[in-house]
């Protein structure tokens, strides 16, 4: 409640406001405002639900119209590899990794990107602009598409193709950040082909 007042009353001194600048007169008088309320007051509170219900209809989880879901569900498998000061991979190589993604999958990585997005948008039928990414990938559906995609990944990287595709693209430095390692690439791909195994296994 003291932040709602707090904003309210912020919304009043910007109203009265000159150039950022307000007087102690108009101070006294948004305080015996807020203090007695009235039907300024009102609107003022109005305006501020608003401004709150406006910012909590945007989609939770940053799902949202640019997110690719499908690489989202890619990085899945190893994101806790991600996470912390000791992350094993770095973020800022992911691009490295869809890039490698794209040479895997080739003509069949948009049918999975289309496909994601479709299951996106039934999720938001049912949960609106509330949907989170947690409930995407709980959904059998998705679950379903990663264990056909990983199935997919698999088979290309028990190629020598793809043992080479997958070094030329994950161990590329970039100018920002050091070579990684391959003791790093090994845990992504150790974490691909866990989760495969256990998706299959669940069938």
């Amino acid at each position: 409640m003291a932040m709602i007042v707090t904003d309210v009353i912020m919304t009043l001194a910007r109203e009265r406001a000159r150039d950022g600048v307000i007087s102690l007169d108009d101070v006294g008088r948004i305080a015996g405002l807020v203090s007695g309320g009235t039907m300024l007051l009102d609107t003022a509170y109005v305006r501020q639900e608003e401004a709150c219900r406006k910012d909590h209809s945007q989609p939770k989880g940053n799902i949202g119209a640019r997110s690719n879901p499908f690489q989202r569900l890619m990085v899945r498998p190893f994101e806790h590899l991600l996470a912390g000061e000791s992350a094993v991979f770095q973020r800022g190589y992911l691009n490295n990794y869809f890039e490698f993604l794209e040479h895997a999958f080739e003509k069949r990585l948009e049918p999975f990107e289309r496909h994601c997005r479709s299951i996106i948008q039934a999720l938001m039928v049912v949960h609106g602009n509330n949907l989170t990414w947690d409930q995407f990938y709980a959904d059998p559906r998705t679950i379903k598409t990663l264990g056909g995609a990983l199935k997919l990944l698999g088979a290309y990287l028990a190629g020598h193709e793809g043992q080479r595709v997958w070094h030329a693209c994950l161990i590329r430095p970039t100018p920002e950040m050091p070579q990684p390692s391959i003791g790093q690439i090994d845990q992504i791909r150790l974490a691909l082909l866990e989760t495969a195994r256990g998706l299959a296994a669940a069938e």
